[in-house]
């Protein structure tokens, strides 16, 4: 199947400095990954080449005065550790650096080049793991997002398609709620978060209860997980809920925030996922899509801070798009590359692209009703969709 992938020198440009979480290095060594494993040279793929996002593409989404405050802020020459509240922007999830206007408009316009091949000339599918910037609010930044490509891309499609149906579902363990927030009252886009509940994690939304406002009411889903959630709870009702909304409301599109923060070693997560996990969901998603949005999907990135996840699930991701199967061990060249230069020595460097949580037999020998209480809380949140949530959306009129 053929697939675009966007891909410039340029994206490490987006770089909030040593030892933040989003380093540029997950991006570099996803991409040597995949090169390894011969996904860039396949005969069904098409590298993208992208230009950076015009001003007025960011403006559908943005607020004035927040892009002329990066405008400003790009000029700068050295990083800066000023504090600008009102923007989102100063020491800590957003520090301030050199050049950051033009870094966040190369990542919002590959994005925009992404969808653009999926609809040009019937391409189904591309993949921009730079993106999935999904925090980031009209007026400020958030959570590592300058710029919401993925509202930006999706307000470009309304411009230019006017009455497309986007489908929009993240599996970032953080809630998406830049975009929820940004098309809450809109039903040409239904948004569906799998996140870790935001009682234990920022951004501390996507409760079930929100569920979208005026005419997007019920266009709007949420899906909290319990800490520590393993694959085999999250698979059985992401398996369930995420075909059944497809069907229910039949988008022309689909749009993946690919994040996969959601593994047991991330650290700044809580999840309990395996990528064994993380690249069966992504085969949910891919056989679904012909099915009931358009066969037409765009994936983008999104968190992840274990750089050794990070590499390994979007490789398998991106060879899933392509109908390729890849194999164990990670290529020796890689392992290699990745000790180099990831210096983390509180992670164990991986050998296999598949692993599995080390930590559920431990839990389990310390609290036989673990994943019991996991699963009482997953089946009450798929009984609301299944009863109350999924029986309100409407499928578009032919």
């Amino acid at each position: 199947m053929e697939t675009g992938f966007v891909y410039s020198e340029n994206f490490n440009q987006y770089n909030f400095g040593e030892g933040h979480p989003l380093t540029p290095l997950r991006i570099e060594l996803t991409y040597s990954l995949m090169k390894a494993y011969n996904l860039l040279s396949h005969p069904q793929i098409q590298i993208l080449t992208p230009k950076p996002a015009k001003e007025e593409d960011i403006l559908r989404v943005h607020q004035k005065d927040y892009v002329e405050k990066l405008k400003e802020l790009n000029m700068l020459k050295k990083p800066s550790y000023m504090a600008l509240p009102e923007y989102g922007l100063g020491p800590g999830d957003n520090p301030i650096f050199p050049g950051m206007y033009d870094a966040a408009l190369a990542v919002s316009g590959a994005s925009i080049t992404a969808v653009d091949y999926i609809m040009q000339n019937e391409k189904t599918r591309a993949f921009n793991i730079v993106g999935g910037l999904h925090h980031s609010m009209p007026g400020m930044a958030s959570g590592f997002c300058i710029f919401n490509d993925i509202a930006i891309s999706i307000k470009y499609l309304q411009n230019k398609y006017p009455n497309i149906r986007i489908m929009y579902l993240d599996i970032d363990a953080h809630h998406g709620d830049g975009v929820q927030w940004i098309f809450y009252d809109d039903p040409n886009v239904l948004t569906l978060s799998f996140h870790q509940d935001g009682r234990t994690i920022f951004p501390g939304t996507g409760h079930v209860e929100e569920t979208g406002k005026e005419s997007g009411k019920g266009y709007s889903l949420n899906f909290p997980m319990l800490p520590g959630t393993i694959d085999s709870v999250y698979l059985q009702a992401f398996e369930k809920i995420v075909p059944q909304v497809m069907d229910a409301y039949r988008p022309d599109l689909l749009l993946l925030q690919s994040g996969v923060d959601t593994h047991f070693a991330d650290p700044i997560t809580n999840m309990g996922l395996s990528t064994e996990g993380q690249e069966k969901i992504f085969k949910i998603v891919q056989e679904n899509t012909p099915k009931y949005c358009n066969d037409k999907l765009f994936a983008v990135g999104g968190g992840g801070y274990n750089i050794g996840v990070v590499a390994r699930t979007w490789t398998m991701f991106l060879a899933q798009m392509l109908g390729q199967t890849i194999s164990e061990p990670l290529p020796k060249s890689w392992v290699k590359d990745l000790l180099e230069k990831w210096d983390d020595s509180t992670e164990e460097p991986p050998s296999l692209l598949r692993d599995r949580n080390v930590w559920i037999e431990e839990k389990q020998l310390k609290d036989p009703y673990w994943q019991d209480d996991l699963e009482f809380h997953t089946d009450k949140i798929v009984d609301k969709f299944e009863n109350e949530l999924i029986p309100k959306i409407k499928k578009p009129i032919n």
